[in-house]
């Protein structure tokens, strides 16, 4: 059915998705997204676009609260992609496309040496794509998911994240052409190498091959997979075997400033395990950030709780994804609007730590980079006590509870590199914190 038809006969106007959205205030936006969809070729044609799409996360929470199944999200993707067509790509969503030259992750690859992992390229049963982010920018998520595949003795290659880009993020943003130019190439990659299974740990990386190749592409002769699907077939099959209680390893590895394991530290104001007296069973207390592309849009809640729960000295502190909420970088928000997409992630912390969290376990590096962002902020702007609680990637986690050291990151780093390769590539990023951020990882920026 055709989108417009399908809200014209199904929509209520209930305001149900305007109840739960983060962005916007009122139900008035959805006829008037239908008629800028179903307009002329011209933008100016029928009635204007009053509302800012740019502000959507795209967290999908509107669509799970509708009754009908449609929420908001599904008619600001058709009004980016018409916007797209008609005015051409903005300079945000050259940001993760391949084919540009403001892409942020050639920028930071000029400053910081891509990874490049072991086995790529080999045929191979199991194949790891792990995309540009855990490739070039939050890297500690790539290193770490093939660390816990080698704990399991998985025989897997790894899809270079600089040869190879999935083109989902760009067409989220409206721009489709990457995804359109690249889907086929990769599965025909994957093919080559005779594989079949592949694991992916983006949740957009995971949405294309899972959701959008299959709609527009031929010969997925392979099961697709995210991280934490495939960690809970591990565990299933008796090969993903944790060798450490982790409270106590936390416990131990907890520093004198507050840093913990595997993190240079970004001023965290939380040190895990220091304070056990309000959990007497003295476990180490997750809280697990659902990301909105692979929980509201994809459907995967439980595999990563399962893996989570089954780890030696932890316990879920929100065993259903209930009451989750969005971490901010999605949709576009964080290169448009920092500042909103940055105190939400602040919002998480605070969410986590009234469920007396320990630690917050991701499972998207745009999440992970974000949260960690959010708590730095708060911890600048509102004193140390208000800083974030450290921010670990489910396959760090799971490779340090299989025994293997925590891999190195950066987490300052990170946080400036991404902040300056937005600067770098866009003419108008409007960060504030940016050159105090700049000061705090090298005070010869200043």
């Amino acid at each position: 059915m055709d989108l417009i038809q399908l809200y014209t006969d199904k929509c209520s106007m209930c305001g149900l998705c305007i109840d739960v959205c983060p962005s916007y205030d009122t139900v008035d936006m959805i006829p008037s997204l239908c008629d800028y969809i179903q307009s002329g070729g011209k933008e100016e044609e029928g009635r204007p676009l009053e509302f800012d799409i740019r502000l959507c996360y795209t967290c999908n929470v509107c669509t799970v609260a509708c009754p009908e199944d449609l929420g908001i999200r599904k008619l600001i993707s058709a009004s980016r992609e018409k916007k797209t067509k008609i005015r051409g790509a903005s300079e945000e969503q050259g940001l993760v496309d391949p084919f540009s030259n403001n892409n942020i992750y050639k920028k930071i690859g000029e400053w910081e040496n891509p990874v490049e992992f072991k086995n790529e390229g080999r045929k191979s049963d199991v194949v790891y794509f792990p995309g540009c982010a855990a490739s070039c920018m939050n890297k500690v998520v790539g290193k770490s998911t093939v660390r816990a595949l080698n704990a399991a003795g998985v025989d897997y290659s790894v899809m270079s994240g600089v040869d190879y880009c999935c083109g989902s993020v760009s067409a989220g943003a409206g721009n489709t052409v990457p995804l359109e130019k690249l889907g086929q190439r990769n599965i025909d990659e994957i093919n080559a190498r005779g594989s079949k299974i592949l694991i992916t740990t983006c949740p957009g990386c995971y949405r294309a091959f899972k959701l959008l190749y299959p709609q527009k592409f031929e010969n997925l002769n392979f099961e697709v997979l995210q991280t934490s699907e495939y960690f809970a077939r591990l565990l299933n099959e008796g090969k993903l075997n944790f060798k450490r209680d982790m409270d106590e390893y936390f416990k131990s590895s907890a520093g004198d400033d507050g840093s913990t394991v595997g993190s240079s530290t970004v001023g965290s104001g939380n040190s895990v395990g220091s304070d056990k007296n309000d959990n007497p069973d003295g476990k180490l207390r997750i809280f697990y950030q659902d990301p909105c592309h692979l929980t509201r849009a994809l459907g995967i809640y439980e595999d990563p709780r399962r893996v989570l729960s089954a780890v030696p000295g932890a316990e879920l502190v929100n065993p259903t994804p209930d009451g989750s909420i969005c971490c901010g970088f999605g949709g576009g928000v964080r290169t448009s609007f920092p500042k909103k997409s940055v105190d939400q992630a602040a919002d998480v912390h605070e969410y986590a730590k009234s469920l007396d969290s320990d630690i917050i376990i991701t499972n998207c590096g745009g999440c992970m980079k974000n949260i960690i962002e959010g708590g730095y902020m708060s911890g600048k702007e509102n004193g140390p006590e208000n800083a974030g609680l450290p921010v670990y990637d489910l396959a760090e986690f799971i490779s340090i509870a299989c025994g293997n050291e925590p891999t190195e990151r950066d987490d300052l780093k990170l946080i400036y590199l991404s902040n300056k390769s937005l600067k770098e590539c866009l003419t108008h990023y409007d960060y504030e914190p940016f050159e105090e951020l700049a000061a705090d990882y090298d005070p010869d920026l200043k």
